[in-house]
């Protein structure tokens, strides 16, 4: 393990990111700990990986310095990657989708040369019988990827026998993160605790998510953020939920063919109008012989293209590579 517990090590001792390795459980964090998980110590031999962060002081002369870049071109994590000096420093960037890869091609002009695409990968998730009795609404990603909107578009909806179950919360980037942003997120937390047929649970760790979305219907997500990838989309795919989703981002290419999009507006008003009639489609929908067929092949696609079985050999075969060029 000693491969793998120098990769933690620098992960953990990387202060200089806004969430701190070791209390995070966000996307990335969750994705380098599987990563872990999935592939042989001996896979990390030589190998540099930084996670999110374009700083001089991380790379390592004597080893394959390798920038595995989640972020949108716009954060400060990235910034670095605008400089020729700091960039001839790496020897790869990856990237978690080609819409992201593509961006900061356009943004930094950075070296197709060194560029790669390993998209995101999460466990295989067993299929069950989704309940009858109601419609399950799920939304757990961060508060400020559009959960405001989302608790307007459901007020607005006020339908019978249809629950909203938020997942949301900033301690999911540990307490140092939620001490300094948790504060501008109390106001929708609380209208969440107050809305009719809205169940507010916070934060859970991710098998827990696994585990209700097993019971989720619909993932609806009216993104306002540039998007990435989108792991919570992947998994409720995988889950049998249907996506109802905003073309944001990275959204599109992380969900089609199987999900239902919703053209991104920048006037909120439009936005909130255009996702509430699509989402009170699917709802109606759901449960027709087309949709379900859909959502079955839907969750057979994703659980054999997104999973660990898959990215761990993409992964394994790029760290070989990688090693047999530097030589």
């Amino acid at each position: 393990m000693e491969e793998k517990s120098r990769i933690i090590k620098k992960a953990s001792d990387d202060q200089s990111r806004p969430v701190t390795f070791n209390d995070s459980y966000g996307g990335s964090e969750n994705q380098l700990r599987s990563l872990l998980k999935h592939l042989p110590d001996e896979s990390f031999k030589d190998i540099n990986l930084i996670l999110n962060n374009a700083n001089h002081d991380l790379i390592e002369k004597s080893k394959i310095n390798i920038l595995w870049m989640h972020h949108f071109v716009n954060q400060k994590e990235a910034k670095n990657l605008g400089s020729k000096d700091f960039v001839n420093k790496l020897d790869w960037i990856v990237f978690n989708s080609n819409w992201n890869f593509e961006k900061y091609v356009y943004q930094f002009k950075i070296p197709e040369n060194k560029s790669v695409v390993i998209k995101n990968a999460i466990e295989k998730v067993d299929f069950k019988e989704k309940p009858k009795d109601k419609i399950n609404l799920i939304y757990h990603t961060t508060p400020w990827r559009g959960l405001v909107h989302l608790l307007k578009i459901f007020n607005n909806l006020n339908l019978e026998n249809v629950e909203l179950n938020v997942c949301s919360s900033t301690i999911i980037y540990g307490k140092k993160f939620d001490s300094v942003i948790g504060k501008n997120f109390e106001k929708v937390f609380n209208e969440c605790k107050n809305t009719k047929n809205v169940n507010y649970i916070g934060f859970l760790e991710n098998k827990k998510i696994i585990e209700l979305l097993k019971k989720m219907h619909i993932f609806t997500h009216p993104s306002i953020w540039p998007e990435t990838s989108c792991i919570a989309a992947i998994e409720s795919m995988a889950a049998g939920c249907e996506v109802v989703i905003t073309n944001l981002g990275a959204l599109y290419e992380t969900c089609s063919p199987f999900g239902t999009f919703v053209n991104f507006d920048r006037n909120f008003n439009n936005l909130e109008k255009r996702f509430s009639k699509i989402l009170t489609n699917s709802i109606k929908n759901y449960w027709t012989d087309e949709n379900q067929n859909k959502l079955k092949l839907q969750r057979e696609s994703i659980n054999a293209t997104y999973s660990w079985d898959v990215r761990s050999v993409e992964w394994k075969n790029f760290f070989n590579e990688a090693r047999e060029i530097k030589g």
